[in-house]
């Protein structure tokens, strides 16, 4: 009878632990409260071209972290193309994009077109980083590269 006793005080003791620190959050807003958009979200460039790009977002409750990549090449795996500043060469068979900073929202972004004509797709994600947690939410511009 005893060690039933303490398995419940133990069970009774957890379940108070878990709804305490649920109450608590994790500093981080809702998912669903949290938007991110790509302006323009649909552009042409011909190929070889530059086109501007802005990634914003509201929700957060604290200035996110930010990227931004084109899909193609990450999904070719490797190199997905986001850089910092301007590559000194770049083989990124589907345009690459510069953005200048990660911890600058919304963020400022150029993408270079290749010398292939194709639809590609460009990618900003932004991310808000918490002691235990972080809520990440991208969107997507496509991009129709033109001879």
């Amino acid at each position: 009878m005893a060690r039933f006793v303490v398995r419940a005080l133990v069970l009774a003791a957890a379940v108070a632990l878990v709804i305490l620190f649920s109450d608590c959050g994790s500093g981080l807003p809702h998912t669903s409260q949290v938007t991110v958009i790509v302006t323009p979200a649909q552009a042409t460039v011909t190929t070889e071209g530059t086109l501007d790009f802005v990634g914003n977002g509201s929700g957060f409750t604290e200035t996110p972290i930010v990227r931004w990549w084109i899909q193609e090449a990450r999904n070719a795996g490797g190199d997905d193309c986001g850089y910092l500043e301007p590559p000194p060469t770049s083989s990124c068979q589907f345009g690459y994009v510069i953005y200048g900073s990660v911890n600058v929202f919304p963020s400022a972004a150029s993408y270079f077109a290749p010398p292939t004509p194709g639809t590609y797709h460009l990618t900003f994600e932004a991310t808000q980083f918490s002691t235990f947690d972080h809520l990440s939410k991208t969107a997507s511009a496509t991009i129709s590269v033109t001879p």
